[in-house]
């Protein structure tokens, strides 16, 4: 093997083997990239929804407490007189619609007995033991604190906000602020671009009876208004483990994730999937990977540039000056070498 070879073969394959280590650097850093991405849009979604039904929780709670210190619902309870609540009631869902966003309010009154006192939106149902099923006004009764929790009623999941009412350190009962889960999924959709469908277990449907006929998929039904959910992303749920919490799943369409959800006695009783088009979280990915790769593009070709410096460099110093030093050792062998010729130094020296 020649002297240039010698040299160069080595140069060429320590500039190679650093080329293929920024390729697999790029490859892993891709692989990092792309889990990043996924668990940092998985925390968005997930917060998402639990900020919204923290909002929608606060607001149960705050009405129930406020409710519960309303003079009509206080005297009613004291005279056991239902005519005093319907009228104050009617008088402060009026008030509801016109200065709130909540147009169809449902207040429900329990008596110190835990039987149903008034159903405001459905005044003439009234009186029935609620004690053996309803557990959130229980809790209250015993406690004497308000609460608000997500519990199962015919309408299926109901956050209910639950509220004792007092006189004079004595219980009269307790109010109760209910509401539905159709705005939190309004609200991601018109404040982050998110699709979300809640569903309930189907084993329960013999407590919320009144979905029964609502859309399944797998062993679970829609809890919410089949009109607020986007159609095509609650069919891309038959493509997914609704109840894996612990990861992301991803379809041709979306990115999903799964939250629990559970009643007031920690049962795990529905889940709430929040989903973003798969094309946006692929963007973000996508235009980290065309920034990583620029670098590889910069870097090989800086590679490239010092290795041609160097052969060039290791040529003219090193490769030209010993060839010819080879070149001359021949020509002394053979008695044929002219020393002034092919070392300048010798002439002057002489």
């Amino acid at each position: 093997m020649s002297i240039s070879k010698k040299i160069h073969i080595p140069l060429v394959v320590s500039i190679l083997a650093g080329f293929i280590v920024i390729l697999v650097n790029y490859y892993y850093s891709i692989k990092d990239l792309e889990h990043e991405v996924y668990t940092s849009e998985s925390a968005s979604l997930h917060l998402s929804y639990k900020q919204a039904m923290q909002a929608k929780e606060d607001i149960g709670l705050t009405n129930a407490i406020n409710i519960s210190q309303n003079y009509s619902v206080i005297r009613s309870l004291m005279e056991n007189n239902r005519t005093v609540a319907i009228n104050g009631l009617k008088s402060l869902s009026q008030e509801f619609k016109k200065y709130t966003k909540y147009k169809n309010i449902k207040i429900h009154i329990h008596d110190a007995n835990v039987h149903s006192f008034l159903r405001a939106w459905k005044p003439k149902k009234f009186g029935d033991d609620l004690s053996s099923f309803r557990k959130t006004i229980v809790a209250v009764k015993r406690d004497k604190k308000p609460i608000v929790a997500i519990e199962l009623g015919r309408a299926g999941l109901v956050l209910r906000g639950l509220a004792p009412v007092e006189l004079n350190n004595r219980y009269l009962g307790s109010v109760e602020f209910m509401q539905g889960l159709n705005s939190i999924i309004k609200s991601a959709r018109k404040n982050n671009g998110y699709e979300i469908a809640i569903v309930m277990k189907n084993e329960y449907l013999s407590t919320a009876r009144s979905l029964k006929s609502a859309p399944k998929v797998g062993n679970f039904t829609l809890a919410v208004k089949e009109n607020v959910v986007n159609k095509e992303f609650f069919n891309d749920l038959a493509h997914i483990s609704i109840e894996k919490t612990d990861r992301p799943q991803i379809t041709d369409k979306y990115f999903i994730v799964s939250e629990p959800i559970k009643d007031f006695s920690n049962n795990v009783v529905a889940y709430a999937l929040i989903g973003e088009d798969i094309n946006k979280v692929n963007s973000v990915i996508s235009q980290s990977e065309d920034s990583l790769l620029r670098q590889v593009y910069i870097m090989s070709l800086v590679d490239l540039f010092i290795l041609l410096f160097l052969m060039y460099i290791i040529k003219k110093t090193i490769t030209d000056p010993i060839v010819n030093l080879a070149n001359v050792a021949d020509e002394l062998a053979q008695g044929d070498a002219d020393l002034s010729r092919d070392f300048p130094w010798y002439q002057k020296m002489n």
